[in-house]
């Protein structure tokens, strides 16, 4: 066998980074496919990339959820020159992409490759092989043609892909993600890319995972393209973080040529590191084929040793340990103001640094499959994911069975599972973001169960009905609901706090503030301080030990989905679109971590004379309230971590909080001061590992800040900033939540103080120079220095780096799950017509009431009260709601299940439009009830047992205050 020296030497050439020099036109010049063509003058990019990066963040939203639709959408090309000499001539050349949204054609040397890529989000690839012009003297062109039109409707059909829209995801159009070339002997371990190659790479698994030992298997596709057959020894070296080899697994075949053969082999791993949220230990798994004692092929695969149980009774365990799953929900899309949805891996890791932080174990990404580079931070930082494939909500087209769109996400999903199977951070596969029809249930459900037989992951969906009861082992929440609790189902949140609040808004006593209201017809009206303090609220939804836990939504601010044309972004992130931390993002770390936290809600600098209540978070079990060394004793608790301090004058100094355990001993204290008058601009430069690439792709952050005299932040400064660059580097700027037309300039205004802007480098390295200039403060100055990348021929051996994470103490295994644990007593129904009822909005409400009379009370917070029923509705269930709700916008503000055959009539306000829902699924009548006097029509709609219904927003565009929210009657229709 060769030794390792040059074993390592192979491993340096059979990947090659593809990302650097690109070129790139937006337009639909269909004679870029052909080899002669002529790009001199069209742009040059690296990838990550994104066409949308100038346009996006810019534009208020639509409103109507549709997020940001004033972009560029069509399609466009790229094309990439590379050169492999002759030394790979008698190897095979593949190609592999990670994601290109939201469909891609690919050609080579002017030949069109076999296959069109229309899901967006999942990684695929192609053998170049036969196309390819070896030689140091024959150039290679490959043309991608990228198509972002919207609405995005699968080839050769009229069929819309209902994922491809900014209702859920913004339709940002790219080679989005990273591209790279594997050089293999025609001898060869596949890749794990099903679509257009046909090829499901290696598996890895374990199982009879005891306190000591576990069983691992590795099975790995192997491809024997030579002309004869071979004799293959084909090792596996489970390697450990150290770089120890502690275990070694072998099986030797004979392949024919042509042939794919599986190489199966199954050994014992004595005392195994286990994979935790609290410990992410993943080993690598090193396959090597030797054929004639020389080594031809390597490829590495992570592996993750952990056992896990979700519960309906006791909640979450994982290597026998009962943990809350404390995270969030994330588009896959990650975007960022001023480069739209690519930019390099570090800066994924940036903000999986952030959501570790603040105690996140926990992430799900809605509704399409997370990113390659995400999956593996999962790993590495330890947060258990949901990772579904693509997906909008319900059946493939917005609840209308398509064949196209069917067949092409249920390919996506069987391509997604192949490729991240071996993943330890996944623990559920999604199957959908709502219930779907039998027929898509079961292939769904079917592929999970084929490709990942082992993995012992649970399936689930959101919003699941009673049919879905027989498909999954998990059931996916929306702001605390449990579907299916009824048929012991376990739950994990998918979307609970809702809420929006951007972050330059701190409070009603901030002057510029103090009446701050949102746009008409908002959903919500909160500052800053509002949305932080009712993370504490909100997390009670998933706080029962029976539930598992789940994702707070979302985590950063994003273009899509937008309620209201009000903002630039959705503001329901703890973080915002650069990823500068909310006052929300601090009080959820409060909640989420479980060493002893403490934190003081907002800043202390106001007005003479204001008088405030002052809020502070904390796990701890009481908090005192110090202003000034002066003490104002113990504050309030509510909702378990909440602490209201009411009526604290102010004045200028330190305000600080002392946090103590139940034995009154301080366990945390945090404390904030009155800044000084502004007087400077403070820059700070963030990069990534090993500094800053000159690839074209690489970016590096500055944060701009206005601090006092003594280099503090002054927390209430707004003011325009004017930036100047010098050097190798392109200017792509931030935003500003509440403006439009703020991306991409080298201006914009401070908010709270800070703000961030991003600048990408070039291909050329040398010395970059940025000023900051806001007049009358002294001007800020830094300078960076760009590295240059090796690279030749188009290619690189160089890879996108990650940040490092250090793993702590490795924690004791637990006892699991009781044995004959009296069970949690399920909420009581009061009802035996309405189960399974969840509702999504801002207030409390009633919840489900029996045998509805005149005079019952028609509102939770109004003392309306009916003043007639039709004969019809009396006796029926009906759902008691709070009138406030009149102007929530929701898709999904009320899911129930009709567990018996009845009729359902829903009472609409007369002076309101009907919403679109309404009209769709349910049929007008004449008939009438009054609501507080007002007129409202009944609509009706008949249903079998076991019908799940969900019931949008009383109102879809209008935004008319003096009306009543609708009223939803049940009532069980006999037979004769």
């Amino acid at each position: 066998m060769l030794t390792e020296k040059i074993e390592n030497q192979f491993n340096n050439i059979n990947k090659l980074n593809f990302n650097t020099e690109w070129k790139f036109i937006k337009e639909n010049v269909e004679e870029a496919k052909n080899l002669k063509f002529d790009d001199t003058n069209w742009t040059t990019v690296s990838l990550p990339h994104t066409y949308n990066e100038t346009d996006t963040f810019d534009n208020y939203m639509e409103g109507g959820h549709n997020g940001e639709r004033s972009m560029f959408t069509g399609k466009t090309w790229y094309r990439k020159y590379f050169i492999l000499e002759d030394k790979y001539k008698d190897k095979k050349i593949f190609i592999e992409f990670e994601g290109i949204r939201q469909a891609a054609e690919v050609f080579l040397n002017g030949k069109k490759l076999d296959g069109k890529s229309e899901n967006g989000f999942i990684p695929f690839g192609y053998d170049l092989t036969p196309l390819i012009n070896f030689g140091s003297d024959q150039e290679n062109v490959l043309s991608v043609m990228v198509d972002n039109t919207f609405p995005y409707k699968a080839d050769g059909t009229d069929d819309v892909l209902s994922w491809h829209d900014s209702h859920w995801h913004p339709t940002h159009g790219g080679i989005w993600r990273n591209v790279f070339l594997h050089i293999k002997d025609k001898l060869h371990i596949t890749l794990p890319l099903y679509s257009f190659l046909n090829t499901q790479g290696t598996y890895v698994y374990t199982s009879n995972i005891t306190e000591d030992r576990a069983v691992v298997t590795v099975k790995v596709e192997v491809a024997n393209e030579h002309q004869t057959s071979k004799k293959v020894d084909c090792v596996s070296e489970v390697i450990e973080q150290d770089g120890t080899i502690v275990l070694k697994l072998k099986n030797t075949q004979t392949i024919e040529p042509g042939d794919k053969v599986i190489f199966g082999a199954t050994d014992l791993l004595e005392h195994p590191h286990r994979w935790s949220p609290q410990y992410p230990y993943v080993y690598t798994v090193k396959t090597k084929l030797y054929t004639e004692g020389k080594l031809v092929d390597t490829y590495d695969t992570p592996l993750g040793i952990r056992t896990f149980e979700f519960t309906s009774d006791q909640g979450f365990f994982i290597n026998g340990q009962n943990v809350k799953l404390k995270g969030w929900g994330q588009r896959p899309t990650n975007e960022w103001a001023g480069l739209g949805t690519a930019y390099p891996n570090w800066m994924h890791g940036f903000m999986f640094k952030l959501m570790k932080d603040a105690g996140g174990n926990f992430i799900r990404w809605g509704h399409s499959a997370g990113a390659p580079v995400d999956v593996e931070l999962a790993d590495r930082y330890g947060l258990v994911t949901i990772q579904p494939g693509v997906d909008g909500e319900g059946s493939t087209v917005g609840g209308v069975y398509s064949d196209a769109a069917y067949k092409i996400r249920a390919e996506a999903f069987r391509d997604m599972i192949i490729y991240f199977r071996n993943h330890p951070s996944i623990l559920v596969w999604e199957g959908g973001n709502q219930s779907v029809p039998d027929q898509e249930a079961v292939t769904l459900k079917n592929i999970a169960e084929t490709w990942d037989p082992k993995g012992m992951r649970a399936y689930a969906h959101r919003r699941s009905n009673l049919d879905m009861a027989k498909y999954i082992d998990l059931s996916i929440g929306t702001e605390g609901s449990w579907e299916l609790k009824s048929k012991g189902k376990p739950v994990v949140e998918g979307e609970y706090n809702r809420e929006e609040a951007a972050r330059r808004v701190w409070d009603r006593h901030t002057p510029g503030y103090e009446n701050y209201q949102t746009a008409p017809g908002s959903a919500y009206n909160l500052t800053s301080e509002e949305f932080a303090k009712n993370q504490a609220k909100h997390f009670l939804k998933i706080s029962h030990p029976a539930h598992c836990g789940g994702a707070n939504w979302i985590f950063s601010d994003s273009t899509s989905h937008g309620r209201v044309y009000s903002e630039v972004s959705r503001v329901s992130g703890q973080v915002d679109g650069v990823m500068l931390p909310k006052e929300a993002y601090f009080t959820t770390k409060a909640i989420y971590r479980e060493d002893p936290q403490v934190y003081i809600i907002g800043h202390w600098n106001y007005p003479k004379g204001t008088v405030k209540n002052i809020y502070i978070m904390s796990n701890a079990e009481q908090v005192k309230l110090i202003v000034n060394g002066k003490s104002q004793g113990f504050g309030s608790k509510s909702d378990n971590y909440l602490f209201t301090f009411e009526n604290i004058g102010w004045e200028t100094g330190t305000i600080k909080a002392v946090a103590y355990d139940k034995n009154n001993v301080v366990v945390a204290t945090d404390e904030k001061k009155t800044s000084g008058e502004p007087v400077a601009v403070k820059l700070s430069e963030i990069t990534g590992p090993g500094g800053l690439k000159a690839d074209g792709a690489d970016v590096f952050l500055i944060d701009a800040e206005v601090v006092d005299a003594e280099g503090n932040r002054v927390p209430t400064y707004e003011g325009r900033i004017d930036f100047t660059l010098e050097g190798e580097a392109i200017w792509r700027g931030g935003y500003n939540s509440g403006k439009e037309g703020t991306t991409n300039h080298t201006y914009l205004d401070i908010e709270a103080g800070i703000n961030r802007v991003a600048v990408r480098s070039t291909l050329t390295p040398g010395t970059i120079h940025v000023t900051g200039v806001i007049d009358g403060l002294k001007t800020a100055a830094l300078k960076i220095a760009s590295i240059p990348v090796p690279s030749q021929n188009g290619l690189s051996t160089e890879f996108p780096l990650l940040p490092e994470f250090v793993l702590g103490q490795e924690p004791p295994l637990g006892n699991g799950p009781e044995e004959n644990k009296v069970s949690f007593e399920s909420d009581a129904e009061g009802s035996q017509l309405i189960t399974d009822f969840s509702y999504s909005g801002i207030e409390e409400i009633g919840g489900v009431k029996t045998n509805v009379n005149i005079g019952d009370r028609i509102y939770n917070d109004r003392e309306y009260e009916f003043q007639f029923l039709l004969e019809q509705l009396l006796g029926s269930d009906y759902i008691q709601v709070a009138n406030n709700e009149t102007n929530y916008k929701a898709l999904d503000l009320m899911h129930l299940t009709v567990a018996k055959d009845a009729d359902v009539f829903i009472a609409h306000d007369d002076r309101l439009s009907r919403p679109e829902w309404l009209l769709d699924e349910y049929l007008e009548t004449n008939k009438k009830i009054i609501v507080h006097d007002i007129l409202h029509t009944v609509y009706e709609k008949s249903v079998k047992a076991g019908t799940t219904l969900t019931l949008g927003g009383n109102q879809d565009e209008t935004n008319e205050n003096n009306s009543n929210m609708y009223v939803v009657f049940v009532k069980e229709r006999k037979t004769v």
